[in-house]
């Protein structure tokens, strides 16, 4: 992974063509401020959250399970999937907080655990330089 960098390094790293080209465009515009440090990639909580949300079963199971409870049988059965599929899924969900388990007898039954995707979200949001999140969930 590359180390974050003041935008000034970066400009600097540029071939002589593209620094003049671009610090003409700086210039004229005013638009960066060339001690701002960039670093495009995530922290590593908000890396595996994203790669964790990004497969689209576990994406459906978040998406059913945000206000309800629900069973394996039944999200194997609205995602035409095949219930031991289901139950690696939310094994990898679990793993990162994202889901709370009920037993009713035999069963288990899961939902969202709303207070850990907000916190995700949150940081996922504040990592992308948006001041307009709330901290409470």
């Amino acid at each position: 992974m590359v180390e974050p960098m003041k935008l000034r390094e970066l400009v600097e790293s540029l071939s002589e063509k593209q620094r003049r080209t671009v610090m003409n465009c700086l210039e004229r515009c005013g638009i960066y401020d060339l001690e701002e440090e960039v670093n495009p990639y995530p922290k590593e909580e908000v890396k595996r959250f994203l790669k964790v949300v990004s497969n689209p079963i576990r994406y459906g199971i978040v998406k059913m399970l945000i206000d309800k409870w629900m069973c394996v049988c039944l999200i194997a059965k609205a995602l035409d999937v095949d219930q031991t599929l289901v139950s690696h899924h939310i094994r990898i969900l679990k793993e990162i907080d994202l889901l709370e388990e009920k037993r009713e007898g035999k069963l288990r039954f899961y939902r969202v655990n709303k207070e850990k995707l907000m916190e995700y979200m949150r940081e996922m949001m504040e990592e992308l330089g948006y001041e307009g999140v709330a901290k409470e969930g």
